[in-house]
């Protein structure tokens, strides 16, 4: 018999059978397993050391089943598989006796689940509540998958809290340290309560959170609408949260809720200050009495953090140490703080406070003086009182007095606060005061300014110039109808001081307001012309601004004093008009071909950027993950099923990518058209390579979605010798990826999707190439023929075809003739169910027309569409290899062996850690410089194979970098050129140009994959130079991706 009452050979044999059939070892204790299954020796001592010695890499815990009363055995395997072991009911001869009960109980309280968790004081707290009076039961019963959200909860440092319940009106708290303090006065009692009994104020407003959680199964945000108050840091405080509940539980069940709190107390606290400030804002300057009610009305809307005030003004008209009480809040009436009228001296009320605070800021703590205010907001007094002067100008006009947010601390934010509201007042007041001074100033100028001759007011009226007469403060103190007229404004609208300055352009005003000042100094008159905002209509083209030439001249008294100003105005619009009007045309067209190239600039590089980091880390990822499969033998499955998913996500990456450059270069060319930027490049291209480059950019997609492809030569390639044509590959490849992208998307849904591509050349007749039901969508509108100009060669004109046949879904004929046009698709229903803008087949459509060609569709619903489009080219005559090629392809076998010697430039963190890492994992020695100074620098002092260098970068750029550079090895007499590639997001030609013209040997547009940019390095290093003669096909240097310049 052994210890617990059991003969040991029944005890041995049913733990070895039901540990056999129970418990399947992962693979990582296949060895482990071999050997419990091997042996069967005896027991000696309890059965746990039997299970400890045969499986030694188990945890395990014995306990007493509460229903059974048999004893049971859990046993975590090392892969964190849990099973639940139970002897079968009287089947052998094996019960459990008393002793054996005992001992499980023993066991189980040596084999706390709980002992793993940090031993902190909270932990210890949570332990010790007595679990057993709560609906969970004790810790020992808890199921595994309790245990499981429990721990996650605990040590977890976000604020969260676990709702345990399959009943949402029965849900037990479990919350960790972090929540405690939000809690406030429901901890520690909250702790294994229901959420009725923690929260009961809550429950009717949070219920319908769990409900919708439990209905959906997925998880619910709540937002901080309402502030709450916590207790930490030794006090209360006010704060707000937002969070979510999210259902747990085993599959198919909802056992309960995780509940994860953020804090957003900064955000809502500056969100509600700043919205008492923008309200404070908003009152026009009309009074100082309507101001100063504005003011306390505001502030009480804002009673949280102002919950009192009062406003006391100082009395002009008494003397500057005279102060009244304007208004208050908070203070019931007859307080014997408020004091309605007391000089600076007085020792009444808060007036000593006010004149200790003088010009600045004062802030004092609550005292007894302050225990009878009826404190709005929060209704507990405030910890601190401001005594805010409020000055306008340089004159002290007042004092605000207010108490701040009891329920917040005096930290940097509340100092702010009282800034941003002093200078607020102190605004506000000194408009509404400059408002009224004005005001006065301007009745008393209109009651001593009156011009009573007639005689001379009516030879004015008939003139035929513009005439004024202005005084020295700038108003118009009279002034004919013709000049109102020419000013394009009534009389009215120039009483203001100063007001005629609001007819001049704005371009202009400065000019006027110079010569007004020369008037002022006495000189003798001044001839200027001035454009007006009153706008002239020419004979042809738009409104523009009115001119007028003013001859102006001070007015002096018999002592030789400038007392006002004259002036006369003549209408020079239309003369103006016809001088400029062929150079105002001239400019409008440099400063729309500017903004259109300030916008592709901006769209290329702040777009292209982070492509090029997303590209880097995605084809990081899955070459990663396909080297780690390489590399290691004999992965576990889950790890297997992992390293895939990481697989399948790096390509959605890529392909999200691809597809987000393909929208951005769609916009760069529709630009382009918009504003005929656009430029064709023709070089020598083999039709064939072409092809299977563009292809070979979604062969991965294409496998990935089971899609069978072919392709097609035609046998015109043949039967005309075609080998090179001279034509623009990048215009080529942009039209065929947007078929082919469009093939690939409408032939996924499709139970057998096949996509067949063809080309073939024509000498006279492209259209025979196509179908004959085939619609081609034509404007009608005749293109000057681009292949005449010299860059195309003189060889024999050949009109070059594609076609892309799909097994898709087909289009209806209503559709096919609107899908060639701008922002339309075949329904409305494309956009929804297949994505894209709208913008592909149209800028396919303008390519093809551009380069002499067209592009059509043939189509039945639900058979499928061909898309097929033709351009046209000129031949061009086979080239001899070179000398030069053939050496490359020797190659030099020495230099390959060592690393490649690499100098990176750039200024983006980002960019250099993916880049970098990207570079020497294919075997490459990276030195990084920040800019283009660091860069001069370590050149000076080590010796590169190639460098990369970014073009925009502080301190010194790219292009400026490169000169420097360029200069320094004529200076020095090298004979060895060093290469240099600029990696740039700036796509237009000019640019391209520029950086080649700095000293640039090749130009990598972003985004780009690293395998291209290391095959671009070879192809520039002699000795590293690639095998084949052909070089890369133009357009389509990303050969694994679809990411085309």
């Amino acid at each position: 018999m052994t210890g617990d009452g059991r003969s040991e050979p029944a005890w041995h044999a049913w733990l070895h059978v039901h540990l056999r059939s129970h418990l399947s070892p992962p693979r990582r204790c296949a060895a482990e397993a071999a050997t419990w299954a091997r042996k069967k020796r005896r027991l000696s001592g309890p059965a746990i050391t039997w299970v400890q010695d045969q499986y030694p890499s188990a945890l395990y815990l014995l306990h007493e089943d509460a229903t059974t009363t048999r004893l049971s055995c859990d046993i975590l395997i090392c892969s964190g598989l849990v099973q639940m072991l139970t002897p079968p009911p009287d089947d052998g001869g094996i019960d459990a006796s008393p002793t054996t009960t005992t001992a499980a109980t023993a066991i189980d309280k040596q084999c706390d689940w709980t002992a793993a968790l940090p031993q902190t004081d909270y932990i210890r707290f949570f332990r010790n509540t007595d679990w057993s009076r709560t609906r969970l039961g004790p810790l020992h019963s808890w199921s595994p998958t309790l245990r499981l959200f429990a721990t996650y909860v605990l040590v977890d440092s976000r604020a969260g809290c676990l709702w345990w319940g399959d009943d949402i009106n029965n849900l037990t708290a479990i919350y960790n340290d972090s929540y405690a303090p939000l809690a406030a006065g429901a901890h520690p009692r909250l702790m294994g309560s229901i959420f009725q009994d923690g929260y009961p104020e809550l429950w009717p407003s949070i219920s319908p959170y769990f409900e919708r959680a439990k209905t959906t199964g997925f998880g619910i945000n709540y937002s901080a609408d309402y502030s709450t108050l916590v207790e930490r840091h030794g006090y209360r405080e006010e704060a707000f949260f937002s969070g979510g509940f999210i259902p747990v539980g085993m599959p198919g069940a909802v056992q309960g809720y995780t509940n994860t709190v953020y804090e957003v107390t900064a955000q809502k606290l500056s969100e509600r200050r700043t919205k008492c400030l923008n309200k404070l804002s908003a009152v026009p300057p009309r009074s100082v009495d309507t101001v100063c009610s504005h003011i306390l009305a505001t502030l009480e809307t804002n009673s949280y953090d102002v919950p009192m005030a009062m406003l006391y003004k100082m009395d002009e008209s008494a003397g500057s140490n005279l102060l009244k009480l304007y208004g208050h809040m908070g203070f019931p009436e007859r307080h014997h703080l408020l004091v309605e009228t007391a000089t600076i001296d007085s020792e009444e009320g808060l007036i000593p406070d006010m004149r200790r605070a003088g010009t600045d800021q004062n802030i004092i703590d609550y005292d007894d003086r302050f225990s009878s205010v009826d404190w709005k907001g929060w209704g507990v007094p405030s910890k601190k009182i401001v005594f805010m002067p409020i000055m306008c100008g340089v004159r002290l006009f007042g004092y605000l007095i207010f108490g701040t947010n009891p329920y917040r601390p005096h930290d940097e934010a509340c100092e702010q606060f009282i800034l941003d509201l002093s200078r607020m007042v102190s605004s506000i007041i000194t408009a509404a005061a400059d408002y009224e001074s004005n005001k006065k100033r301007q009745d008393q100028l209109e009651a001593d300014l009156a011009f009573s001759d007639l005689k001379l007011r009516h030879l004015i009226d008939h003139a035929s110039v513009g005439m004024c007469h202005v005084s020295l403060d700038g108003y118009m103190l009279w002034a004919n109808d013709h000049y109102y007229e020419l000013a394009g404004k009534p009389p009215e609208d120039h009483a203001g001081s100063l007001a005629f300055f609001d007819v001049y352009h704005d371009d202009d005003r400065a000019k006027a307001e110079e010569v007004w000042e020369r008037l002022l100094q006495g000189v003798d008159q001044v001839t200027v012309e001035l454009r007006l905002k009153r706008l002239y209509t020419p004979p042809t083209g738009d409104p523009e601004p009115a001119q007028i030439q003013v001859l102006a001249f001070p007015y002096r008294n018999e002592h030789g004093s400038v007392v006002s100003v004259m002036a006369c105005t003549t209408d020079i619009s239309r003369l103006c008009w016809a001088k400029t009007f062929q150079a105002r045309l001239a400019a409008e067209a440099r400063e729309a071909k500017r903004q259109q190239e300030a916008f592709i600039d901006v769209v290329s590089h702040e777009m292209r950027n982070p492509l090029s980091a997303i590209v880097h880390c995605a084809d990081a990822i899955a070459n990663a993950v396909e080297e780690c499969q390489a590399q290691i033998a004999g992965i576990p499955r889950p790890c297997v099923d992992v390293l895939k998913d990481n697989l399948h996500s790096a390509n959605i990456i890529m392909q999200c990518a691809n597809h987000q450059k393909r929208i951005i270069d769609d916009i760069l060319t529709l630009s382009k058209l918009d504003s005929m930027l656009l430029s064709i490049t023709p070089v020598p291209v083999k039709p064939a390579k072409l092809v299977d480059s563009i292809v070979d950019i979604f062969e991965a997609e294409l496998k990935t979605n089971k899609i069978a492809y072919s392709i097609t030569p035609d046998p015109s390639l043949v039967d005309l010798s075609i080998d090179q044509l001279c034509f623009d590959p990048s215009r080529v490849t942009q039209i065929f990826i947007n078929l082919l992208t469009n093939a690939i998307k409408f032939v996924k849904p499709s139970k057998n999707p096949v996509i067949s591509i063809r080309y073939g050349a024509s000498r006279s007749e492209p259209r025979t190439l196509f179908p004959n039901d085939m619609f081609w969508a034509t404007d009608g509108e005749q293109r000057s023929d681009m292949t005449c100009n010299p860059d195309w060669g003189d060889g024999e004109e050949i009109y070059l075809g594609f076609s892309v046949e799909d097994s898709g879904i087909g289009l209806q004929e209503k559709d096919i003739e609107k899908i060639f046009e701008r922002f339309r698709q075949a329904n409305v229903k494309t956009h929804v169910n297949y994505g894209g803008s709208g913008l592909g087949l149209f800028i396919s459509k303008e390519l093809t027309e551009k380069q002499g060609g067209e592009i059509g569709v043939a189509s039945v619903l639900g058979e499928g569409s061909t898309f097929g489009f033709y351009v046209k080219t000129r031949r061009v005559e086979r080239q001899p290899k070179t000398l030069k090629e053939v050496f490359h392809q020797t190659g030099n076998q020495e230099f390959a062996s060592r690393q490649l010697r690499v100098l990176l430039v750039e200024d983006n963190i980002i960019n250099q850690r993916v880049l970098g890492k990207q570079l020497k994992k294919a075997g490459c020695h990276v030195t990084v410089a920040n800019h283009g100074l660091e860069a001069l620098d370590s050149l000076d002092r080590q010796t590169f194979d190639i460098v990369l260098m970014d073009l925009e970068m502080p301190v010194l750029d790219g292009l400026e970098a490169m000169r420097q550079f360029r200069k320094r090895e004529l200076d020095q007499g090298r004979t060895i050129r060093l290469p240099i590639i600029a990696v740039t997001a700036n796509v237009r030609k000019e640019q391209i140009d520029t950086a080649m013209a700095a000293g640039a040997d090749r130009v990598m547009q972003k985004p780009f994959k690293a395998v291209d940019l290391v095959f671009m390095m070879k192809s520039l290093i002699p000795q590293l130079a690639p095998s084949s003669i052909d070089p890369p096909t133009p357009g389509v240097e990303n050969r694994s991706t679809a990411l085309v310049p």
